[in-house]
């Protein structure tokens, strides 16, 4: 039983013949390999493209790449972009590609510690935090999907533009008690086409500008700026408009707290769709929906949780049913919060089963009140600020 924060790492073909160099699990955390053993060409097609883990401290070795500093990078990044938009500076549209294949990458590295960590950490401001865990959904909707490389760059570089010059005007917002007054209201009925517009003045690729223009359009007709109704809205922007209310529903807000998962709720996946979406989900595409909660699992990674020996914890990673290609609820969580309200100084690995805690309730509320964490650790990487 593996007892340490693990990392993925993919081995390489060039390995074959070699000496492992450290113990290699599978996703749901059981010993594949011991350190020692010779890495064979049969144990290569037995694991094709899946992804191994390995003690985090291991990883390095094995692995370079730093996705969560990437993620950070990628926040200071978007900011500058955004402020040159608002400055009427030269929008840099090479700088937007590299971006959104950092992103991309950052994600296909480590999709669990990408989407957790954004859940969690919020570097940079509300608007920044909102914008990537969006492009981290679309990223995931998108590989379910099938779509190439090149098609889920853009769809991420999509989600990651969609409020490009908008930015400041989302962080008033965020903070926003109320109706909003007639003059944010219109300015934010006119960002989807500012920012197509300026998309499409540097030659970015017209699904990825007009996955943007449409962002805010329902099925039912009720959107902006055009009121296209189904089939008129690509299919790139009901994915935009879908991880853009999604990610909403998860972050706290000023006013109106997040609208976290419930465990009465989470029995069904269906049920737990309603109850995140609530009345949005009738102009939103339902086939969507289901299919981003069905990839998600009923604890995404960030999930808060209570355990049965008074711990607070948090799901770092999705558990995998290979054969049934779902997802499972998890197998072990990483607690940072002992029983008596005291930080742990490293995370502990609890296990989960009838012999070990159990998860009694959802905690995710409560994460707004938690002192500062050093959140990167849960997943076995280290963050500079600067």
């Amino acid at each position: 039983m593996q007892a340490t924060i693990l990392r993925p790492v993919m081995l390489s073909p060039a390995r074959i013949g070699e000496i492992a160099p450290c113990d290699f699990f599978d996703g749901n955390g059981s010993l594949l390999l011991r350190k020692g053993a010779l890495i064979s060409e049969n144990l290569q097609k037995q694991l094709g493209n899946r992804r191994l883990l390995c003690d985090a401290a291991q990883a390095t070795t094995i692995l370079t790449g730093n996705p969560l500093q990437a993620l950070a990078d990628a926040g200071k990044t978007l900011l500058t972009l955004d402020a040159a938009v608002r400055t009427g500076s030269n929008f840099d549209a090479e700088a937007c590609r590299t971006l959104a294949e950092s992103l991309h990458n950052a994600w296909q590295l480590d999709p669990d510690a990408c989407i957790g960590f954004m859940r969690t950490a919020n570097p940079g401001s509300s608007s920044v935090c909102q914008t990537i865990l969006a492009a981290l959904f679309a990223a995931e909707l998108g590989k379910a999907h099938a779509f190439t490389r090149d098609e889920l760059v853009e769809l991420i570089g999509a989600a990651l533009t969609m409020n490009m010059g908008s930015m400041a005007l989302h962080d008033e917002m965020a903070t926003f008690t109320g109706s909003l007054p007639g003059s944010l209201r219109r300015r934010l009925k006119e960002h989807p086409l500012q920012a197509a517009k300026i998309l499409r003045n540097v030659g970015m690729p017209d699904v990825w500008s007009r996955a943007v223009e449409q962002h805010h359009e329902n099925l039912n007709g009720s959107g902006y700026p055009g009121g296209l109704i189904k089939g008129s809205i690509c299919l790139e922007a009901r994915m935009l408009r879908l991880v853009d209310i999604f990610t909403a529903r998860l972050r706290q807000r000023e006013g109106r707290g997040p609208r976290h998962w419930n465990i009465t709720q989470a029995r069904d996946l269906g049920v737990l769709t309603e109850h995140v979406f609530d009345a949005d989900l009738g102009m939103l595409d339902l086939s969507l929906a289901r299919l981003l909660m069905s990839r998600l699992g009923l604890f995404p990674p960030g999930s808060i949780v209570r355990l049965s020996n008074g711990e607070l914890a948090i799901v770092s990673r999705r558990s995998y049913d290979i054969v049934r290609d779902a997802i499972l609820s998890p197998h072990e969580v990483l607690s940072f919060l002992d029983a008596d309200g005291q930080l742990c100084e490293t995370p502990r690995v609890r296990r989960i089963g009838l012999n070990a805690c159990r998860i009694l309730s959802y905690a995710n509320d409560d994460q707004p009140r938690l002192p500062p964490y050093d959140w990167p650790t849960i997943w076995g990487y280290y963050v500079q600020d600067s």
